[in-house]
């Protein structure tokens, strides 16, 4: 998987519960950002803690759901 070079990068400004699955974020991006899920860009998610972060992109098959728990630090 190769991420494009110019792809825009959005932050929900919110905390999420991390019991959500994709279904659940894609809904969040489509709803509340107004944005295409299926574009080529990065929508990037953190829980209440600030701890982990999850990212959603898609290609051209289906998405790709990225995770980041920090052990030692926050985000």
């Amino acid at each position: 998987m190769l991420l494009p070079f110019n792809a825009q990068v959005f932050f929900y400004r919110k905390s999420i519960n991390f019991r959500k699955q994709i279904d659940g974020i894609i809904i969040l991006v489509a709803d509340t950002l107004e944005k295409n899920p299926i574009s080529a860009q990065l929508f990037v998610f953190w829980n209440k803690s600030s701890d982990k972060i999850k990212i959603l992109y898609w290609d051209d098959n289906g998405f790709w759901p990225f995770y980041k728990w920090f052990e030692n630090a926050r985000f």
